[in-house]
């Protein structure tokens, strides 16, 4: 007997990958890597060969592939054909990216951001991305530095403050307050933030908090299931204590950075 193959909408798929249908967008349109099927009304439809597909895209980007040469590598018949693009550990993006920093060009930084996110999932901008420009922009004359980390910054945060509004209208997993001890320019807080999003929580997002005392039994926590606190640094003794104090009466799920847990 015969059965039917089962299909997967755009954000199913999205939440099966980890790839953003504005990735798999891009993947179809500018480099015809995933051909998914078509609804009559023009909705994609994807299968478990289109997943095995992405998945196997998302391998060569994590070892370091330009997007536009996975094509041609899944296509060869040669082994050994995605091996000269391994070497490199960064974007062919960032070169362009630092040079627009350079120049205080923010329209031309901004463009290159965009399609950064667009074209890449978020650990291979993290990685591949951010990180290089980051270690780049250390050596840097500490106030051509300043100038430029913080136009990098502030683009960063605007590109992904807009992604995650655009998450948050999608999302199942209900609400998440996120809390973040630094200020509101603190890529890193966002880069964390917007893999909260990725995983289906809707954030409500709170910055430059420092004593979170007053969240101690606040009856306004009952909306959400998640509460989501960052910091780039270790916290205090005393703040540890307040923080133990609203794991206790906090009846959802608490999420910490990395430099919290230590």
């Amino acid at each position: 007997m015969g059965y039917e193959k089962k299909l997967y909408a755009i954000r199913e798929i999205a939440e099966i990958t980890g790839v953003k249908p504005v990735t798999l967008r891009a993947w179809q349109r500018r480099y015809n890597l995933v051909q998914p099927q078509r609804t009559d009304k023009g909705h994609r439809l994807f299968s478990d060969a289109d997943i095995a597909l992405i998945g196997e895209i998302q391998g060569w980007l994590s070892k370091g592939v330009p997007i536009g040469k996975v094509k041609g590598i899944l296509e060869s018949s040669d082994p050994n054909k995605g091996e000269e693009f391994l070497a490199t550990d960064q974007l062919d993006e960032v070169s362009a990216f630092l040079q627009a920093l350079a120049e205080l060009n923010k329209a031309k930084a901004d463009a290159i951001v965009a399609i950064v996110f667009k074209e890449y999932p978020l650990e291979v901008v993290e990685k591949q991305f951010v990180r290089p420009t980051e270690k780049a922009l250390s050596v840097v004359k500490f106030g051509l530095r300043a100038l430029q980390k913080g136009l990098m910054d502030a683009i960063f945060v605007a590109r992904l403050n807009a992604i995650i509004e655009s998450e948050n209208k999608a999302a199942k997993a209900g609400k998440c307050l996120f809390i973040n001890y630094d200020n509101a320019n603190n890529l890193h807080a966002r880069l964390w933030a917007l893999k909260q999003s990725e995983s289906g929580k809707h954030l409500v997002i709170i910055d430059g908090i420092e004593d979170l005392s007053g969240l101690i039994e606040h009856q306004g926590l009952d909306a959400y299931a998640t509460l989501a606190i960052y910091s780039s640094r270790p916290i205090t003794a005393g703040q540890s204590v307040v923080l133990a104090k609203i794991r206790a009466s906090f009846a959802g799920q608490v999420l910490l950075s990395d430099l919290i847990n230590n």
